[in-house]
């Protein structure tokens, strides 16, 4: 297995903070905007806010995976490329 750098973990940290976090974010308001929306159906309002829920999870998850990269550990399960 090839060795992995320091730069090579912090480059896919930032991918992972200012690239995937940002688009989960914007997902989740997305689905926050439709959930709210009372001209959509109630079963598309409650996609909506179940997606929504999901998106910022999984934000969450990309901001930690960013951090452990950062501080130098491979979260478990992660494969680089």
């Amino acid at each position: 297995m090839a060795r992995i750098t320091r730069a090579r973990m912090n480059s896919d940290a930032d991918y992972w903070e200012n690239t995937a976090a940002p688009c989960a974010d914007e997902a989740a308001a997305d689905g926050e905007r439709v959930a709210a929306d009372p001209a959509t159906s109630e079963y598309t309002r409650q996609v909506a806010a179940r997606a929504a829920v999901i998106a910022r999870e999984n934000a969450a998850e990309y901001r930690y995976v960013a951090d452990a990269l950062r501080a130098g550990e491979i979260p478990d399960g992660y494969e680089f490329d």
